[in-house]
């Protein structure tokens, strides 16, 4: 199982304070504040700000000052996502539709998906923010189940405790076979699986596919689950429309192929995924994030 990047800030004390300040800070003074937090994260995380700078110069073509700004800009789309766990895992959700820049979720796609009683699959990415996404689902009236690594340390522990309640429920994948049975059996009952499809935990688990004019590997997991099970696989994102403010953005569904080879329908299937992330990225990509040199090869100057 691969281990992703860690950085010393990331800790239980670091979250404490975040929680705490934010708390009792009116809404219109967090966006400066975070401007501020993510211009010091910038300067001190050297390593993360030149991984984020390869990735997006791959994804945009940008170089210099305009490069640096959208990168400073991911670091305060992630002040965003942290900031957010302050309100969005109690919110109500009247309170969560309130968030949405056009009150549009996605509700009948997803409804029409659910209808054939075989689940669905909704992949994601670390784009905007994921965990306000899973919010959203429980609004279909069934279980959520969350499918993502939580690294053994306790700040992870921590922001996974504060998303789970009795509709949105974290699968481990470091379960193995386990927790692909979990999810099978999640699917069976017509429940939503949701899942990110931008990092490769396992390197037998993954497949090399285009992507901005270079391979990059990501999962084959979602669509084994959706040959498996006959569930449907949904690319969907919610990326930041202002502070604290979203929008979801959904692909067309992608329904599981049986051309006999079942390796090269996972494969299609996956292609159509990272298209779509693809189109998302253009003009979202500095609310990619991803602190690690995304390519094998980063791209250099």
């Amino acid at each position: 199982m691969k281990r992703w990047y860690r950085h010393r800030f990331h800790n239980v004390s670091a979250l404490n304070i975040v929680f705490s300040t934010m708390r009792w800070m009116p809404r219109f003074a967090q966006p400066l504040l975070a401007a501020i937090t993510a211009l010091i994260f910038f300067l001190l995380l050297k390593r993360e700000r030149r991984a984020v700078a390869g990735n997006l110069r791959q994804v945009s073509g940008k170089r210099g000052l305009g490069l640096q700004w959208k990168v400073y800009r991911v670091f305060y789309s992630f002040c965003d996502l942290i900031v957010s766990y302050t309100c969005v895992p109690q919110a109500s959700h009247e309170q969560l539709r309130s968030m949405l820049a056009n009150g549009e979720r996605g509700a009948d796609v997803i409804d029409r998906c659910l209808q054939a009683g075989r689940g669905l699959i909704v992949w994601t990415a670390h784009l905007g923010n994921p965990e306000f996404a899973s919010r959203l689902l429980e609004m279909h009236g069934r279980p959520v189940n969350v499918a993502r690594v939580v690294e053994d340390n306790p700040a992870e522990r921590m922001l996974r405790d504060r998303m789970s309640n009795e509709r949105l429920r974290i699968v481990d994948l470091r379960g193995g076979a386990r927790a692909t049975i979990e999810l099978l059996q999640a699917l069976g009952r017509n429940e939503i699986v949701a899942i990110q499809g931008d990092r490769v935990y396992h390197p037998r688990h993954g497949a090399e596919v285009m992507f901005f004019a270079a391979p990059a590997e990501f999962p084959l997991g979602p669509f084994l689950l959706s040959q498996v099970s006959g569930a449907p696989v949904l690319p969907g994102f919610v990326v930041r429309r202002g502070w604290l403010r979203y929008r979801v953005l959904l692909g067309e569904p992608i329904l599981p192929a049986s051309s006999g080879n079942g390796d090269e329908d996972q494969r299609s299937g996956l292609r159509q995924a990272v298209r779509f992330l693809e189109m998302q990225l253009t003009n979202y990509y500095d609310q990619w994030v991803n602190f690690f040199d995304f390519w094998p090869v980063p791209p250099r100057d």
